[in-house]
């Protein structure tokens, strides 16, 4: 694969990706993000913008090196910077999700009006000022209800509120939050590829998580479920996707069965986080980041997406349960000896800070395994886990 690839945003396993396949990549992202990338030598140039930069000065740094080395397609794979992708591809004239597909998989109420819009989820949502807001939400819809950033990923600032005893009194300063509905049922992470308008079911995860803070612990792929809910989901999925305008591309669709039928979390213009890629790889025998660099590149890789399911795969997250300082990880060995473990990944280093509470983002380990049905794979991931220790100085 040749061309020239201008990457927006930092992303770097589908960096890598491309790398491999052969593109001439160059960079365009925020300075932070720049900080944060292991190896540079891949890329053959990097413009690094302020984190306050507006969407013109992305685009006039994109135009820059669009007149020294032009541009065949842009890469937009970090979900945080897909709107700054959208508006250079747009005044470079090239492919990518419009302006407004992104807004709205980013921006919660507006995924929620065009969905209602199109008859296809009815999810009670609404975006609140105040804690008066929330009560009056909470007055209207009951409990549980569930408190959201207006925008964000991975579950970060979600909270789910069972009862008038667990109203906040403040909302986050600084921060746009929406009230919304509780959906009871098992929730479910549906994998989709895109292809001009074609929607072709990957697969269906099934999403564990914990009983007290909601945060996620874990996935199994493909998940065990009857002929009936899958036959639903790949019915109701693409309408979805549809609705929302989308395209082209790797989708990650959260889907929770409630007895009334599906109803939708949020919709990403991504594969699913945590190690969905690896587990789809390990179970399917497809490499989801590959065939999104691939198609970004101007390839038509619809048809090579027919998982095979060969096994099933997990993973497992652990949290430290201590704030603190932690001071050593043990347990990998251990834990990979076990019969199906796949790999035992460390997510937090030794002197890493702990804040206290269990978060999306305080996972400290996890491991992947595999077994011949869900309920072994699970099994195996929970006794892996199991293996896994931290060392946390706590202070005081």
């Amino acid at each position: 694969m040749s061309g020239h690839l201008l990457l927006v945003g930092g992303a770097e396993p589908q960096h890598a990706t491309a790398h491999r396949l052969g593109a001439r990549l160059s960079l365009l992202a925020d300075v932070s993000d720049v900080r944060r990338l292991g190896d540079l030598s891949r890329y053959e140039r990097i413009v690094a913008v302020p984190g306050t930069a507006r969407v013109e000065e992305w685009t006039a740094a994109a135009r820059t090196v669009h007149a020294h080395d032009p541009v065949d397609a842009v890469g937009g794979f970090a979900e945080e910077a897909q709107e700054y992708a959208a508006a250079v591809a747009a005044e470079l004239g090239l492919r990518f999700h419009p302006a407004d597909v992104v807004r709205r998989s980013r921006h919660r109420p507006l995924m929620r009006d065009r969905l209602r819009e199109a008859g296809l989820d009815g999810t009670a949502a609404s975006e609140v000022r105040d804690a008066a807001d929330v009560a009056a939400f909470a007055a209207v819809h009951g409990f549980p209800l569930v408190l959201k950033p207006v925008e964000g990923t991975g579950g970060a600032g979600v909270r789910v509120v069972r009862s008038a005893a667990g109203l906040p009194d403040t909302l986050p300063p600084g921060s746009r939050m929406m009230a919304e509905e509780y959906l009871d049922g098992a929730e479910f992470g549906v994998q989709t590829f895109s292809e001009r308008g074609l929607h072709r079911i990957v697969s269906v995860a099934q999403a564990f998580a914990d009983p007290v803070t909601g945060v996620r612990t874990g996935h199994c792929l493909p998940a065990s479920i009857d002929d009936g809910l899958r036959t639903a989901f790949e019915e109701y999925v693409p309408l979805v996707l549809d609705a929302l305008g989308v395209e082209d591309g790797p989708t990650h669709t959260k889907i929770v069965a409630t007895p009334a039928g599906p109803r939708v979390v949020g919709t990403h213009l991504r594969p699913g986080g945590d190690r969905i890629v690896e587990l789809a790889g390990l179970a399917l025998g497809l490499d989801l980041d590959e065939l999104w660099v691939r198609q970004v590149c101007g390839e038509r890789v619809l048809d090579e997406v027919r998982p095979r399911a060969v096994r099933t795969a997990a993973v497992r997250f652990v949290t430290p349960r201590a704030p603190g300082l932690l001071e050593r990880c043990y347990g990998a060995e251990e834990a990979a000896a076990l019969d199906g473990v796949e790999a035992v990944h460390w997510l937090r280093e030794p002197g890493s800070l702990l804040a206290a509470g269990h978060t999306a983002d305080s996972s400290g380990a996890c491991v992947v395994t595999t077994g011949d049905s869900g309920q072994q794979a699970v099994a195996r991931s929970l006794a892996a886990a199991a293996r896994l220790r931290f060392v946390v100085v706590c202070a005081g």
